[in-house]
């Protein structure tokens, strides 16, 4: 690139104001620290210049009075520069003002002029130097960003008014003669510095400019293809926010989405999955998905699988899937194809609902409704039939008493025991009824349990048997005594015909996250799994010659108690445990 010729001409509208804004404002921080010190060092010269006169250099030498007063006008025109540069605040370049131009130049020729004087007129007097002059032409060259013609006309003004003074003031021809071959030399050698530097400073900023020019050439050119890439661009940013929208609801979904190749391989797992079946995403992708499938139900996915492959979805499947701690879930599940983009199928994805609590409501709802008919049996069957049983049993009683119905002595009380059996169901059923008066009042569980302890132990023994009682501090609840004195021996009975000879029931109580609970442990085979969900259903029993109403009884003094009961169990055998609210 041809060098720049260094005119106004060159310089041109936006490029001229453009390169002094930017000029000006870079070096106003260097000016300003430039002010503060020559401030601090006219201080210094002032004590110094009090120095000078307290040893009587004033009388001898006139010269040293003059520099105090020189050193004066410097000071103050320092202080004037200082408050100016530090009451100024430029945020950026496009802030700078005409006025500012004028700060530096009156800040130039004011520091050169001070050093005209002082070289010209006062060292003369003193020494016959010029080395201030001096100085000071190279600190305008270096720290200040004149214009050529300005820098010129500064220095022609100073150099004038110097050759006046030293002319006036030096009495040595020859000295007189050095001086102004030295001084024409300075200004000389002072000037092409400056202009020097100002040329590098517009080299500069014109060679950057050029090189903006290029881009915006280069940009112009390639506009068309920009705006293609933009729109490309664009639509690329549309389909990905897309994607991250999609995958953020895919994220946060309780529902499990499971995706997977066409060999049951998993590939995604999102948060939902991860709570329904326990699994990390590091720790499921890349298995099989019949880890969670179990066994018996692996052949019915493979055909779930093979219809995927031929395009079809399966909708609204239900069944049965085994989560990382064993246990078995109830899910819906909703397996769709996945395509590529040749259409191909690829995989498979899954939506998995957890309907355990739905099932395990709907269940509990079936045993409600199961209990509320009995109940309404009970109340049928306690104003229709026990009447006529009573009376039944009566003349039965007055019959065995006459001596005509001997022959029939074996028999009747057969038929009274027959009819107490019956009463004793119907009692039972009576329990279940909701419409069943519950006599509430304050107990304490504990009492409750120490009361009929002694008649569950002799049952125990009976059956060789050990029956323990471990109690916690309890608060008082209010309850129905004779109901949960039943209660607590339907349980305790249970439990030990569970057992085999020589085995220990325990009854705990204890009192945590604010409810009651007694809990009844036995030592039998445990309950198998495929009748937990049948356990409190009227007339399901797995006894010989049980009626299926102890444990319904059970669960309609819980559910009159509002008390829930739940039910563990493993082969080392099973726990009842009642929870009663506080």
């Amino acid at each position: 690139m041809e060098l720049i010729k260094l005119n106004r001409a060159d310089l041109l509208g936006e490029l001229e104001e453009e390169f002094w804004k930017g000029q000006i404002y870079t070096n106003f921080p260097r000016l300003r620290l430039l002010a503060t010190l020559l401030l601090i060092c006219d201080i210094i010269l002032l004590f110094v210049d009090h120095g000078n006169y307290q040893k009587g250099l004033w009388l001898s030498t006139p010269g040293y009075k003059l520099l105090f007063y020189s050193h004066l006008g410097l000071g103050g025109g320092m202080l004037l520069f200082t408050a100016l540069y530090w009451n100024t605040k430029l945020p950026s370049a496009d802030d700078v003002k005409w006025i500012h131009k004028i700060y530096e130049n009156f800040f130039a020729f004011f520091c050169l002029f001070i050093c005209t004087i002082t070289s010209g007129w006062i060292d003369q007097l003193i020494h016959g130097q010029l080395t201030v002059y001096i100085l000071g032409c190279f600190v305008i060259a270096v720290f200040f960003n004149l214009k050529p013609k300005v820098s010129i006309g500064v220095y022609a003004i100073s150099y004038l008014i110097l050759i006046l003074e030293i002319t006036h003031q030096q009495p040595n021809v020859d000295v007189l003669k050095g001086h102004y071959i030295n001084v024409s030399l300075i200004i000389i050698i002072a000037w092409f510095l400056s202009f020097t530097l100002y040329k590098f400073r517009v080299q500069e900023f014109f060679n950057q400019s050029h090189f903006e020019w290029l881009v915006k050439e280069r940009t112009t050119e390639l506009e068309g293809i920009n705006q293609q890439l933009i729109k490309e661009v664009g639509e690329r940013k549309q389909i990905e926010e897309k994607v991250l929208r999609l995958a953020s609801i895919v994220e946060s979904t309780d529902d499990g989405i499971i995706g997977m190749t066409l060999d049951g391989i998993i590939i995604d797992w999102n948060r939902g999955a991860e709570c329904i079946y326990g699994y990390t995403e590091a720790e499921i992708i890349g298995e099989p998905i019949k880890k969670i499938i179990p066994l018996d139900k692996q052949l019915e996915f493979d055909k779930v699988l093979q219809i995927i492959f031929h395009g079809m979805p399966v909708t609204h499947y239900e069944a049965i899937r085994q989560r990382k701690d064993g246990k078995f879930i109830h899910v819906y599940l909703t397996v769709s194809p996945i395509k590529g983009h040749n259409g191909e199928i690829i995989g498979a994805s899954t939506i998995v609902k957890d309907v355990t609590a739905q099932k395990k409501l709907e269940k509990e709802m079936t045993r409600m409704d199961q209990m509320n008919l009995v109940g309404e049996m009970a109340a049928s069957i306690g104003h229709e039939v026990r009447n006529p049983m009573t009376t039944v049993r009566g003349f039965l009683q007055l019959i065995q008493e006459h001596k005509s119905f001997d022959k029939y002595s074996d028999y009747i009380p057969l038929m009274i025991s027959e009819l107490d059996r019956a009463n004793s169901i119907i009692t039972k059923f009576l329990s279940i009824s909701r419409t069943k008066t519950t006599e509430l009042a304050l107990h304490n569980l504990n009492d409750i349990i120490e009361s009929i302890l002694p008649l569950v132990q002799v049952d125990a023994i009976r059956g060789d048997n050990l029956v323990t009682a471990e109690l916690g501090i309890l608060p008082d609840l209010l309850l129905d005594e004779k109901e949960i004195l039943q209660m607590i021996l339907n349980l305790t009975r249970n439990g030990l015909e569970a057992m085999e000879e020589e085995g220990s029931l325990v009854i705990k109580t204890l009192f945590e996250d604010n409810e009651v609970v007694l809990a009844i442990q036995d030592k039998g085979k445990g309950i198998a799994p495929e009748i937990m969900d049948s356990l409190g259903t009227p007339f399901f029993t797995t006894k010989e010659k049980g009626t299926g109403l102890g444990l319904a009884v059970c669960y309609g003094i819980a559910t009159r108690h509002n008390a829930k009961i739940k039910v563990g169990t493993s082969p080392n055998g099973s726990t009842f445990f009642v929870k009663f609210k506080v």
